[in-house]
């Protein structure tokens, strides 16, 4: 009797469990078939095996007409080659590939762009069995806006190339220099301190090199954008550093009138080092012949306005200054009042979206022959009251 009533308990609890994955994967059916992106799986050979209604309202062919068929039914003659290349790489490595970006074809012939990731499928041995692939049609206005991003990105990188650049090749010209001094004078030089002394200059000169790389490659390589709190003194200070060089070369003469000890604020260094290297930049790009640049950073008193202080940057340069109805359209994107093939007219777009990402305003005030004004206002971190 006992063994009976063991035996039926064991029964029970094995249909229990058989229901719970039927419920289990009924559900998953139901999630996949529901999603509003497409969702399709291929074994290793290509063929498909999964095509949900996204797929079919996305790609056109319905999922008696897919499943069976080799995934090429939806990619482009030109990119056959490629998606071999990626499928390889895939069962190589055993890894997903995310916001993959391609073109595929529908049933009736027309060219979409897609958004996508797509994953191994492995066994319970691990082995890779084939791959799944999570997609969504890519608007107009995504791709270019992701292209927008990804071209922001190396303007970015371009231009903080282009200072540090600079930076790098003055104190590298100095360190040569001494060096030919030292070894056409050698014979001159018994003096122990006139060695210490130019050795001590280039040793200077190299860690001015490594601290420049250094700045370039921690910009390049950010993975996350961190924030934290930040002397908006010490970031003005830094990008002044980086771009001595040429303002030298320009015959620009700075004035900066800092107030000390200001209230910090919260931001990512990375990013606003973009920013005011971009807007001095086109204060020196406004300065043909020379000029003056004025940095001030102070304390903007709250008003009716507002009723917290805030941190006031006040860039000014003497140059040629803007128009009224171009000062109108200079944050739009791609619009520049420079000649052709010295401006993209990303910069000051990228600049307001830098500043606003940081709970923050700039404005503009420029007058044709007379120079330009950029007021920046930053939230405190602490807000002191002074």
């Amino acid at each position: 009797m006992t063994h009976q009533t063991n035996f039926k308990s064991k029964e029970r609890s094995t249909a229990d469990k058989s229901g719970k994955q039927s419920h289990t994967n009924g559900n998953l059916s139901l999630l996949i078939e529901s999603a509003g992106d497409g969702i399709v799986s291929i074994s290793r050979k290509g063929i498909v095996t999964l095509w949900n209604k996204g797929a079919e309202e996305i790609l056109g062919y319905t999922k008696d007409e897919a499943i069976g068929q080799n995934i090429d039914i939806v990619i482009p003659q030109n990119k056959k080659h490629k998606k071999q290349l990626l499928f390889d790489e895939i069962i190589s490595r055993g890894e997903l590939i995310k916001d993959f970006k391609t073109e595929r074809v529908t049933k009736d012939g027309k060219k979409i762009v897609i958004m996508g990731t797509i994953s191994p499928i492995k066994d319970h041995s691990d082995n890779v069995i084939g791959a799944s692939w999570i997609f969504r049609v890519l608007s107009e206005e995504d791709s270019i806006q992701k292209d927008i991003a990804h071209f922001e990105k190396l303007i970015s990188l371009g231009k903080l190339a282009a200072e540090i650049a600079h930076q790098v090749n003055s104190p590298l010209g100095a360190v040569s220099g001494r060096i030919q001094m030292l070894l056409q004078n050698m014979d001159r030089y018994d003096d122990k301190k006139i060695l210490r002394k130019n050795l001590k200059q280039m040793l200077d000169s190299c860690n001015d090199v490594e601290i420049a790389i250094g700045r370039l490659l921690d910009y390049a390589r950010k993975p996350k954008r961190i924030m934290k709190p930040v002397d908006i003194n010490t970031v003005i200070d830094d990008v002044l550093k980086m771009m001595a060089h040429r303002l030298m070369l320009k015959l620009i003469n700075v004035n900066k009138t800092f107030t000390e000890s200001l209230p910090e604020m919260f931001g990512v260094y990375e990013e606003l080092i973009h920013a005011f290297v971009n807007l001095i930049s086109n204060s020196v790009d406004a300065m043909d012949e020379g000029g003056r640049l004025e940095v001030i950073t102070d304390i903007d008193k709250c008003s009716e306005k507002t009723s917290k202080n805030k941190i006031r940057v006040t860039i000014s340069d003497n140059g040629h200054g803007i128009s009224e109805e171009n000062l109108k359209e200079v944050f739009d994107p791609f619009y520049t009042t420079k000649d052709e093939g010295k401006g993209t007219g990303l910069g000051l777009s990228i600049v307001k979206r830098i500043v606003e990402s940081h709970n923050s305003s700039i404005d503009i005030l420029s007058k044709i022959n007379y120079g330009t004004s950029i007021i920046l206002s930053f939230p405190c971190l602490i807000d002191d009251g002074r």
